[in-house]
């Protein structure tokens, strides 16, 4: 039973994004669509651009020796007008997507505000003299406007890089089905490292919200005209402002610390995929110096390499930075979830136009 309830914890931690997608579908329905559309059509548009320049490659080396030029750039004229057509509409939707994407983001942010500020007047006026409630509001202010659109835009990557994955895949397996295992063995280690420094950073600001706030509080006394006669009269504005100096380097050298660590990990991972990636370029290009492959098709499969290992890179990353915001998530829930203790009744009396008694 324990083990059951182990599961069920762990999938509902997993699945906590979906009421966060939820406050996102509310806030904006339309432009909701709008971004999904735009992942379908950018996620196939590049496997239309690459096949394209290799039919425009093949047709050209294959005619080199044609004694006709201008019939061989006829043969071609077409296949480079649909290039620049697919170009065109690979910058559109991109000129679209930003769009879209800025006004959603600023509409889901609103919208999430919006619920801060209604939990915040709902809640007891206790909370207000309670260290922890201040915490969690710190918390849910820094990650509810910007997390929820977030996991929207982790989303919709994952769904672009997916659908050009399965497009990029199905061209190299045509080459060779050992190439699938190999782009994963380049890619899951950067995806490990991601997801363990998630956690250590998730664990240290929580860890470290008290020292922030305290910060924040002591360049408010420092800024605010409310107390600008009292810090001078009692001379405490040197005293305060080494006070916030010396939170903000102690949060400066421990977030640094974590970061470094992060930043050398990333690098021997990607330095790792680098190494496995190129060898698997040298098998392309081994392949069409024998023969087996036209020059198109280097460029093809070369392409697809490339745009495969990105593809599934970007798709791991945005699936364990959809961890992270799990994570974070849980600072939203943690305030919104604070329930107040007195409520109005379901069947209030009214206060009498004239007091009788009492």
């Amino acid at each position: 039973m324990r083990a059951v309830q182990k599961i069920k914890n762990k999938l509902k931690v997993a699945l906590r994004f979906i009421p966060a997608l939820r406050l996102v579908w509310q806030s904006s329905p339309g432009w909701t669509i709008a971004r999904l559309v735009l992942v379908v059509f950018q996620g196939l548009l590049p496997l239309a651009t690459i096949y394209l320049a290799k039919l425009i490659i093949d047709t050209v080396t294959l005619n080199l020796k044609s004694a006709d030029p201008a019939e061989v750039f006829a043969q071609v004229l077409p296949l480079i007008i649909m290039a620049g057509v697919a170009t065109i509409l690979n910058n559109l939707s991109q000129s679209l997507t930003e769009l879209v994407n800025t006004a959603h983001s600023q509409q889901v942010t609103d919208y999430m505000q919006g619920i801060i500020h209604a939990k915040s007047i709902e809640a007891d006026l206790e909370y207000y003299e309670n260290a922890k409630y201040h915490d969690a509001l710190q918390r849910a202010q820094q990650e509810a406007p910007y997390r929820p659109p977030q996991i929207l835009n982790r989303l919709a990557q994952v769904g672009q890089n997916a659908i050009s994955l399965v497009a990029m895949v199905g061209l190299l397996v045509s080459l060779h089905w050992g190439i699938i295992g190999i782009l994963l063995v380049a890619t899951f280690p950067a995806v490990l490292v991601r997801t363990k420094f998630s956690r250590i950073m998730y664990n240290w600001q929580r860890r470290r919200t008290q020292l922030e706030r305290q910060s924040m509080y002591l360049g408010w006394m420092l800024t605010n005209e409310q107390f600008a006669k009292e810090v001078r009269l009692f001379d405490l504005g040197g005293w305060f402002s080494e006070e916030y100096r010396q939170i903000r380097r102690r949060l400066y050298e421990e977030k640094l610390n974590i970061s470094t660590k992060r930043s050398l990990a990333f690098f021997l991972t990607q330095a790792f995929a680098g190494a496995i990636i190129f060898s698997v370029f040298a098998y392309i290009i081994y392949q069409t110096i024998q023969g087996a492959l036209l020059l198109g098709d280097l460029v093809l499969y070369y392409q697809a390499l490339q745009r495969g290992q990105n593809n599934l890179r970007l798709t791991l990353n945005n699936l364990s930075g959809l961890y992270e915001d799990n994570l974070f998530l849980a600072n939203l829930y943690e305030f919104l979830d604070l329930k107040p203790r007195i409520i109005d009744p379901e069947m209030p009396k009214r206060v009498p136009p004239r007091m009788n008694r009492g």
